[in-house]
């Protein structure tokens, strides 16, 4: 039995942008392996805490590859959520999470 990724996506009922992301998180329910979330900050505030959530959407992705749990502010491009969903599986490298700009500025050291 392998360990199930886990999607959580942190949302609040006023927030313009997170019918979108709790929309694409859903699209991932299917995929073997892969549990998805939906915490409410309003009617679960102490999760979101523990979690270090300050801001929504925020949708964290743990599974049995990674080390500690990432988490995404914002709307995510759903092909950022699908690399994070194999890294998480260990399918990818955790290196191609990393945008440009920060695979620049690591090179350079």
């Amino acid at each position: 039995m392998t360990e199930d990724v886990t999607v959580e996506v942190f949302y609040s009922k006023t927030c313009p942008n997170c019918p979108a992301q709790k929309d694409l998180a859903d699209d991932f329910r299917d995929e073997e392996d892969v549990e998805v979330k939906m915490t409410d900050v309003s009617k679960n505030n102490g999760r979101a805490k523990n979690h270090g959530v300050r801001a929504v959407p925020t949708t964290i992705v743990d599974g049995p590859a990674i080390e500690q749990k990432t988490g995404f502010r914002g709307v995510m491009a759903e092909k950022k959520l699908k690399t994070a969903i194999e890294v998480a599986k260990g399918a990818k490298d955790p290196d191609e999470l990393e945008n440009g700009l920060l695979k620049k500025i690591k090179g350079l050291f």
